[in-house]
């Protein structure tokens, strides 16, 4: 004779909102970027391949958020590379980063100075379990995009490798990941 014992079943689609128990992973979606990118910028953004869309299943599901992209840059001055996210909804742009200010840059987060040579060393940054709200069952596309802060004559960001591109070089993996989280 079989048996089946559980204290709870929880929906296929999650949690419903309200129910004090919100909270549970929807769907889940992925992508790993392997290949070298050069984003090249002056102090506007440029879009990175490092990219991921969700189909929301309801309208008061968050989207759980993760980045990892390691990397290397280099620049004229010692500069710091910026980072923000664009997210299109439906042909509609926002981005995700700090809040504006008078007099100040609004970014979400930073690669750090470079040295006196106008390089770093390759690091990762990351952001980590941003929790967005979208309101929409619209397809939502999310890009991470890198500038070169308000530096004079720009600089290069070369993602996934190092500036030197010499014999035993190392290559790097960078990924997005998009969970969808009852609300």
């Amino acid at each position: 004779m079989s048996e089946l014992r559980t204290n709870r079943i929880v929906p296929r689609d999650g949690l419903v909102s309200g129910t004090g128990k919100a909270g549970g992973v929807i769907q889940v979606r992925n992508t790993t970027f392997t290949d070298i990118e050069t984003i090249s910028c002056d102090s506007s953004f440029e879009d990175t391949s490092i990219a991921c869309s969700i189909t929301p299943t309801r309208s008061d599901s968050k989207v759980l958020l993760s980045v990892s992209v390691t990397g290397e840059g280099n620049a004229s001055d010692q500069r710091r590379f910026t980072h923000r996210i664009k997210k299109v909804i439906g042909g509609t742009t926002t981005y995700i980063q700090g809040a504006t200010v008078a007099n100040r840059v609004s970014l979400l987060g930073s690669t750090g100075d470079l040295t006196t040579d106008g390089s770093t060393s390759a690091s990762s940054f990351s952001i980590s379990n941003y929790m967005d709200e979208p309101a929409t069952t619209d397809a939502v596309t999310y890009t991470l995009q890198i500038t070169y802060q308000s530096g004079s004559g720009g600089g290069t960001y070369y993602v996934n490798r190092n500036v030197s591109e010499g014999s035993g070089s190392p290559r790097f993996v960078s990924w997005m990941t998009l969970m969808e989280v009852s609300g």
